[in-house]
């Protein structure tokens, strides 16, 4: 009997993952597809207590909630046609946001309504209702479950919901379901890594990345987030298949624009935990949406993003202990772009838990330690400062920054280190040795033990794990010509701490290929075998790589001009688009002040083979008042006609101005052929703009003067 059990559960189980993966609509198991009540977990009486062991001012709020909770229950039980089960569920909402909005005791209260809801059936029902019932009713349920979708709950939905949702999100041109159904996957990437793959796996993720195109600001929030998620949560597994649906390139859009400072943020945050996967890092790096973190971090203040937080009810609670737990490896990561999203995050997150009074949330986590680390050794003056407003806001004591020249260190400094980490003891005796920096990076346990009188083997390593520390984060360009540290952290961010010790025996990266293993052991004091073969085999391999030259001639397929006030999302997907049909791309991230930046972006369209022109609304109003040419959209089209570049204009509501009303030197933009761009998210746009920028595969386009009278602007008004 027990053998006959185990075959009937192994035979649900495997007719239940060929239902769920393939590409048909998803089964949905029976509890969800049975009409009707609110199945399950009892009446609400077996639920209207509230435990003794909660807070006197939740359970307050809940004896005056629970009441209303149950009777919106009721009436959804005894709902006769949609419009009464909608004005229910619409009851429940409010009750829920009401809830969530609370100052403080917020979190706890929306709990305890959301365990209630699921126990006495509500979550089956609305699995139910977006399985089954009409587009309005559907809207209704799916903006419900968004807002309960507690770990609880999504537990629940992992196990029986889990192909209802994917369903939804196969109906990814509706945009009423858009909102609701992107905010549930949102919650549902932060449930497991199982589950993340099942999401990835069955469309989930393409209809992420699919209304990353679109501009409701709603369903872009989500998707940001429901990255973000993927990415912390998901495991390196899946954050390898984000990478081959090509996620990199679909955050820049994401990132680029600055219609939504939220969506941004947890773009930025999850460009950056996929950029701390080794094995995914250069195909992070090649997408270009790295590169704008850190300027957009700096740019923000996080106290007032605290303060704007505070006022949105879907963010007012703040982030969980166990969200936040996800940000401690980013601060103790070798890039600088993790640590300071991280360090900005967390300032947020700590300007927050202040006004609730939950500020040992950080210590409980081990951010804390973290955060000092970040003041002490950042490089990054944004980041560090980051770091000591976190500290304060949570009353914790700021450490002074480490300079990080420890090379060229005096017994002062190294007393003052000494004192920082704790050792406050042994101060005396490294003074009276005048144990300067050099001395301190080569240091033995031996000498530690006898010459220092360090006894204790527990003290000495603890004293070794902060030197070790020390000796990753140091600044090693005084005595290292070769950039040998920097070589070593590519390999392993941890392998920096044997920078000195190669160096003091004469060794660079030029040499590295000489020296064997056991003289990296016994003279560079390398103990660990596996470091050793790590190092000498990365060595060889530099030894035998080719080397590739970039000339001056090399140029990128497409440049793209674009008015960042109107232009800047139209530009971004085309970047993506044209990126993702195998086309080098350059889009100038800001438009900054004359000088160094002018010369290298007049070059960028000079060496780019075609000038693809993003006309969005009054992309030219700035060029018509402008005969000096100091406008950057007229520098890049002037530049452009110069060079005889192929110019491709894509339109985007914008209306033909006058020739006449335009500086001389850019009329001749005016008769170019142009794209008409009908949906700036649609794949069809890029796919179309790739062709004409290079026809066929590289060819310069025919200027229309040379086959064809010039078409008029009033001409093209007319046809577009």
């Amino acid at each position: 009997m027990p053998m006959v059990l185990t075959l009937l559960v192994s035979l649900y189980k495997l007719c239940r993952f060929f239902a769920m993966s393939g590409a048909e609509r998803l089964v949905v198991p029976e509890c969800v597809s049975q009409a009707g009540s609110w199945a399950g977990g009892g009446s609400s009486r077996d639920h209207r207590e509230v435990s003794p062991g909660v807070n006197t001012d939740v359970r307050a709020a809940l004896d005056r909630i629970l009441p209303a909770l149950h009777r919106a229950i009721t009436h959804a039980k005894q709902a006769a046609g949609p419009a009464e089960l909608r004005k229910a569920i619409a009851e429940v909402f409010q009750l829920v946001e009401e809830a969530w909005g609370m100052p403080t005791l917020g979190r706890d209260v929306a709990k305890v309504l959301c365990d209630v809801i699921r126990l006495e059936g509500g979550l089956d029902l609305l699995l139910n209702l977006l399985h089954t019932a009409e587009l309005e009713t559907k809207c209704q349920a799916g903006k419900l479950l968004e807002q309960i979708l507690v770990a609880e709950n999504r537990d629940r939905i992992a196990r029986i919901g889990l192909g209802v949702i994917l369903n939804l999100a196969k109906e990814r041109d509706v945009p009423q379901l858009a909102q609701s159904v992107s905010g549930i996957l949102e919650h549902m990437f932060k449930h497991t890594e199982e589950t993340c793959f099942q999401l990835i796996s069955d469309g989930g993720l393409d209809a992420i990345l699919y209304w990353c195109r679109w501009t409701d600001p709603i369903v872009l929030r989500h998707c940001a987030m429901a990255l973000a998620n993927c990415a912390m949560y998901g495991g390196q597994a899946n954050q390898r298949l984000m990478i081959e649906k090509k996620t990199a390139e679909w955050l820049f859009p994401l990132v680029f624009s600055r219609d939504d400072d939220l969506i941004r943020l947890h773009a930025c945050l999850a460009i950056t935990v996929l950029a701390t996967n080794k094995e995914i890092e250069k195909e992070v790096e090649c997408s270009g949406t790295l590169a704008l973190v850190e300027p957009f971090i700096a740019s923000l203040d996080p106290e007032q993003f605290a303060s704007e937080m505070l006022g949105s009810s879907d963010n007012s609670q703040g982030r969980t202990a166990d969200d936040l737990q996800q940000l401690v490896p980013l601060l103790d990561s070798s890039r600088l772009e993790a640590q300071c999203i991280a360090a900005f995050y967390l300032c947020t997150e700590a300007a927050i838990k202040a006004r609730q009074k939950k500020t040992k949330i950080f210590s409980e986590i081990g951010a804390t330690q973290s955060l000092k680390r970040v003041v002490c050794y950042s490089t990054s003056s944004t980041t560090s400062s980051l770091a000591k407003k976190v500290l304060r806001l949570i009353g914790e004591e700021v450490p002074r920054r480490i300079l990080p020249t420890v090379p060229n260190w005096k017994p002062c400094e190294v007393q003052t280190w000494l004192q920082q980490i704790g050792f406050n003891k042994y101060c005396q005796s490294f003074l009276d040795h005048q144990v300067d920096g050099d001395i301190l990076l080569r240091l033995t346990e031996e000498e530690l033990q006898e010459d220092l009188g360090m006894d204790s083997s527990i003290t000495r390593k603890r004293f070794f794990r902060e030197l070790t520390e020390l000796k990753t984060f140091t600044n090693y360009s005084t005595c290292d010509r070769s950039n040998l540290a920097d070589w070593l952290g590519g390999i392993d961010p941890k392998f920096r701490q044997y920078t000195y010790n190669l160096l003091t025996c004469g060794i660079n990266r030029n040499f590295l290929h000489r020296v064997t293993e056991q003289q990296l052991q016994e003279d560079c004091h390398i103990n660990t075998g596996f470091h050793r073969v790590r190092i000498l085999t990365a060595a060889r391999e530099m030894l035998h790589s080719p080397i590739t030259l970039q000339t001056a001639s090399d140029g990128t397929d497409v440049f793209i001009s674009y008015r960042r006030s109107t232009g800047s999302q139209l530009a971004s997907l085309l970047k993506v688009h044209l990126q993702l049909h195998g086309f080098s791309v350059f889009i100038d991230v800001e438009k900054l002040e004359a000088g160094k930046f002018e010369d290298k972006l007049i070059q960028s369209v000079m060496s780019a083979r075609n000038f693809v022109l993003v006309l969005s609304p009054n992309a030219l109003d700035k060029c018509m008042g402008d005969p000096e040419c100091k406008d950057w959209v007229h520098k890049e089209i002037v530049t452009a006609l110069n060079s005889g570049k192929n110019i491709v204009p894509v339109t985007d509501h914008f209306e033909w101005p006058d020739p006449k009303t335009l500086p001389e030197d850019m009329r001749a933009v005016l008769k170019f052929n142009g794209i008409k761009a009908v949906h700036p998210g649609t794949p069809q746009l890029g796919q179309r703009t790739a062709w004409t920028a290079c026809p066929p595969w590289g060819r310069r386009r025919t200027s229309p003067a040379a086959s064809s009278p010039p078409e008029t602007s009033q001409d093209r008004a007319s046809r577009a």
